[in-house]
């Protein structure tokens, strides 16, 4: 039995990619509330780093990348064991909570139920120490001046929609061309400001969505940061996305969402906020999870969810 007073330092290894970060948010606000006490050092992908540094819980903050080798490996894990941690949370299923020498750990608890979402899987690991993981557990997104700022004056007007047509996978991405029609309804039929979102690397997507657009829409494409992405969207009305970090952000700030689905579990990784709506095509062969689809991209599973579709499940929670 674990005596959460002897807990005064503890590791948590959250995951790599940003929107997988954002779902072990609530497991790493859990722990920072189960042990008031302690102060928690954190081993994260290279996103995660504005999300931990700014949590007052947190001293440290290392980001790390898949690509070490063996010396690198054991040299971080001698130092992780002379830091001497009395609780290890790992996210990752590494071996590291087995060989750090910390009194209490996780270690392989993860759940295997394929109806839980991730963020419940992560909530079910920490779970296993004895906190009430599932009531109220909330996500953490921090928030600089600057960024509400920005977002005040991106929103500001009539309701706002926000769109975000970028993934880094292309069997992620809904066509371009299915997203300007959408918008443009959204538009002049429901009477929405649309603001399309992305970061840098979705620029070519974006400028193609909106060559194909005929309404006005406010492009601010690699213009937020993640905690000005989340204020765009909590200010916003409704969410429409891929399969994509933004689809976390947007369940972190509880707006509703329709998400469109490709190869990945919607189950697993849809939408998280109330009303939210997960589109995905009804084939057999999905949900597959593959990088890599036999029908090739314009033949992939995602092109058979339709507008008519998203448009009227967007009129639906807009006007509901």
């Amino acid at each position: 039995m674990m005596n959460r007073q002897e807990v005064k330092k503890i590791l948590f290894i959250s995951l790599s990619n940003l929107g997988d970060i954002i779902l072990t948010t609530p497991a790493f606000m859990k722990i920072a509330e189960g042990f008031p006490g302690a102060r928690i050092d954190v081993i994260t992908g290279a996103a995660g780093g504005e999300i931990f540094t700014q949590h007052p819980m947190v001293d440290r903050v290392e980001t790390r990348e898949k690509s070490r080798g063996p010396a690198e490996r054991l040299s971080e894990l001698m130092e992780l064991r002379r830091r001497r941690y009395d609780l290890v949370v790992d996210l990752r299923n590494s071996l590291i909570p087995y060989l750090s020498g910390a009194r209490y750990h996780t270690g392989f608890t993860a759940s295997k139920d394929p109806k839980l979402h991730k963020r419940d899987e992560h909530l079910a690991r920490i779970a296993r120490l004895g906190l009430d993981a599932f009531s109220d557990a909330r996500f953490y997104v921090p928030v600089k001046k600057e960024d509400a700022d920005m977002a005040e004056e991106a929103t500001r007007g009539p309701g706002c929609v926000v769109v975000n047509p970028g993934a880094k996978s292309h069997l992620k991405r809904w066509e371009a061309c299915k997203y300007a029609l959408l918008a443009d309804r959204i538009s002049s039929e429901l009477r929405k400001k649309v603001l399309i979102t992305g970061n840098e690397d979705d620029t070519d997507v974006v400028a193609h969505v909106k060559s194909r657009m005929k309404e006005p829409a406010l492009d601010i494409c690699g213009r937020t940061s993640l905690g000005a992405l989340y204020e765009v969207m909590r200010r916003s009305e409704l969410v429409i996305t891929n399969d994509s970090a933004p689809l976390h952000v947007a369940s972190a700030a509880g707006t509703p969402t329709i998400a469109i689905f490709g190869p990945s579990d919607e189950k697993k990784y849809g939408p998280l906020a109330e009303r939210s709506v997960a589109l995905a095509p009804d084939v057999d062969c999905r949900p597959c999870g593959k990088a890599l689809c036999s029908l090739g991209i314009v033949e992939g599973c995602i092109s058979r969810v339709e507008v008519g579709e998203a448009f009227t499940a967007a009129e639906r929670i807009l006007n509901g």
